[in-house]
């Protein structure tokens, strides 16, 4: 009879254990479960909030489209419209990240980190040409053209009809990047022997867009390090809907910036000008000529009657671009960045074309202009000379 209770008692507490825990999980799912549509249904409004706030970028094929790629037929332009979308990037060493090695039509990223341009010289670059390594963000890159239409492309085809064809140029415009990356590179790319002629840094749109000190990717490194010492468990714990909603929110909020600091935007053209000491230092020792370039934007002396992007709020997302880029201008108009200097933020003024292929990245047509402003300042400082006398 002794044995008997205890056996009704432990199956007895058996059945309340298992009560306790299959109600637990069952809890555990629906607030799970809870917390996972609460997400789709934050992460839903936010992009229709967004989607009031002006769009971004073409989707499809459209009629303002062809204005802007003249010489595509529509199915090469739905082409490359697809393999844009197509693009994603992966990590770099010391730079943290680049676009990931990608073959389309008109987009190609070489997996040696650059964007092919029309008639692309070899890679490693050959010592018998004049040898040019172009640096920035997603402009430089040319998210929004083709290939063959990037301002490295044009510059190449510009420069070679002056040169007798003996210029190469190689895209290195990244998206994201900020200059101090762009420097990184160069110093990776000089560590492994490929020491250009000439080095541009177009610069501008991401230094001052955000005014942010670190790379793009900086936050979800530093919470992946952070993590490196949790045990699987945690980890695991931690990747469940409800933990995401409790702690990924308040950065979530953190994003918005409410107000405007002129710290940092003081701060920011200050690091400017010391990574350009910075490069302008180490180029001299490797006998390389860098010229720094400060790009156009949208919202700075840009005709929004011919921007199909204009209804974009620009203030909301690159909140820092339109105060930090008057503010550069009443610098430079002030002080003078030095003869390796090429300011071409008043260029767009009095043109009555399309000059953006979306919200912030250039049309062909700009593409073209820039190149050929950096092509005149490069032979105005006679940066271009005889391979032999260079090297």
């Amino acid at each position: 009879m002794k044995f008997n209770s205890l056996g009704k008692r432990i199956a007895e507490n058996y059945r309340i254990l298992a009560l306790i825990v299959l109600n637990s999980i069952i809890v555990l799912l629906v607030v799970n479960l809870l917390a996972s549509g609460i997400i789709d249904f934050r992460d839903y409004y936010r992009k229709k909030a967004e989607s009031g706030e002006g769009r971004y970028g073409f989707k499809n094929y459209e009629d303002s489209t062809k204005k802007l790629f003249p010489d595509l037929e529509r199915d090469e332009i739905e082409q490359f419209l697809t393999d844009t979308r197509h693009l994603s990037q992966c990590f770099d060493t010391y730079t943290q990240f680049k676009e990931r090695p990608f073959v389309g039509k008109s987009v190609n990223v070489d997996a040696k980190g650059f964007r092919p341009i029309k008639n692309q010289g070899p890679w490693p670059p050959a010592p018998e040409h004049i040898n040019i390594f172009v640096f920035g963000g997603s402009t430089t890159f040319g998210y929004g053209v083709p290939d063959v239409e990037t301002i490295p492309s044009y510059l190449q085809e510009i420069l070679n009809c002056e040169h007798n064809g003996r210029v190469r140029v190689y895209n290195f415009g990244r998206g994201g990047y900020i200059s101090i990356q762009e420097r990184v590179l160069l110093e990776k790319l000089i560590l492994e022997g490929m020491v250009p002629q000439v080095a541009i840094f177009i610069d501008g749109l991401n230094d001052l867009g955000y005014c942010q000190e670190e790379p793009n990717f900086t936050n979800e490194l530093t919470k992946y390090m952070d993590e490196g010492d949790s045990p699987p468990f945690i980890k695991n714990v931690m990747q469940m809907p409800i933990f995401k909603l409790i702690f990924d929110y308040p950065r979530e909020k953190a994003k918005v910036q409410t107000s405007l600091s002129k710290e940092k935007i003081t701060n920011t053209i200050r690091r400017y000008e010391v990574n350009k000491e910075i490069i302008e230092s180490f180029c001299s020792h490797f006998n390389i000529e860098p010229l720094f370039v400060w790009q156009p934007v949208p919202v700075y002396k840009c005709d929004q009657d011919y921007n199909f992007f204009a209804t974009f709020n620009y203030d909301r997302y690159m909140s820092y671009l339109r105060v930090g880029y008057q503010e550069m201008a009443n610098i430079f108009a002030n002080r003078k960045f030095g003869e390796n200097f090429l300011w071409l933020t008043d260029m767009q003024e009095g043109l009555r074309e399309p000059l953006y292929a979306d919200a912030i990245h250039y049309s062909p047509y700009l593409c073209k202009l820039i190149a050929q402003k950096i092509a005149d300042k490069l032979e105005e400082q006679k940066m271009i000379k005889d391979v032999s006398v260079n090297r």
